[in-house]
């Protein structure tokens, strides 16, 4: 065997441990379970906005039918659903959500 040839397979096996080395390695660059709970998280926080948004169309759909097309909705700190006309006057407390 002369030198060239010992150089080639040298060469060969050479790479072929750098492939195998890459490829064992692979498993643990592809781990992404660190952006499931970014994902998650960011899931939760859409639903409970899609929540909070069909909760004010509702309570501003239910005072109008209650007080009229110009009424307006807003919510006391304790969660009770007031429903006033335009001039804010004639409030009526119409239900209470549970916090």
């Amino acid at each position: 065997m002369n030198a060239h040839r010992f150089t080639n397979i040298a060469i060969t096996l050479g790479l072929t441990a750098a492939f195998a080395a890459v490829l064992s390695m692979g498993p643990a660059l592809d781990d992404r379970s660190g952006e499931w709970a970014q994902a998650d998280a960011l899931a939760d926080a859409q639903k409970a906005a899609q929540l909070e948004a069909r909760t004010e169309r509702s309570a501003q759909r239910l005072c109008q039918q209650i007080k009229g097309p110009n009424a307006a909705h807003r919510w006391t700190p304790s969660g009770e659903l007031i429903c006033t006309n335009n001039k804010g006057q004639g409030a009526v407390s119409v239900a209470k959500v549970a916090l």
